[in-house]
């Protein structure tokens, strides 16, 4: 059976994190870690802030989320990047 591919509306990117992701999650297979730095930190921010949630800096490392609910976690930045990671596939 042949698909045009031309015939579905290609998903709307609202977020750099969307783009990125992908290659960010295949960084840290590679490397057996998670290692977020301050500039894919800033990009996961942006993604949480889009998706009604806050994040903010509380020092040492650490940060608060705050999801659309109310509901607040202390989190690390690899935490943080990971909630990204989990609202991107539609798990939160």
């Amino acid at each position: 059976m042949e698909e045009n591919i031309l015939d579905e509306k290609p998903t709307r990117v609202k977020t750099r994190f969307e783009l990125a992701a992908a290659r960010m999650a295949e960084r840290f297979v590679n490397d057996g870690r998670i290692a977020v730095s301050l500039g894919e930190m800033e990009i996961a921010r942006e993604f949480l802030e889009y998706h009604g949630c806050t994040l903010e800096t509380v020092g040492g490392g650490q940060y608060r989320l705050v999801n659309r609910f109310g509901r607040v976690e202390e989190i690390t930045r690899e935490g943080a990047f990971l909630a990204a990671f989990r609202r991107l596939a539609g798990r939160e």
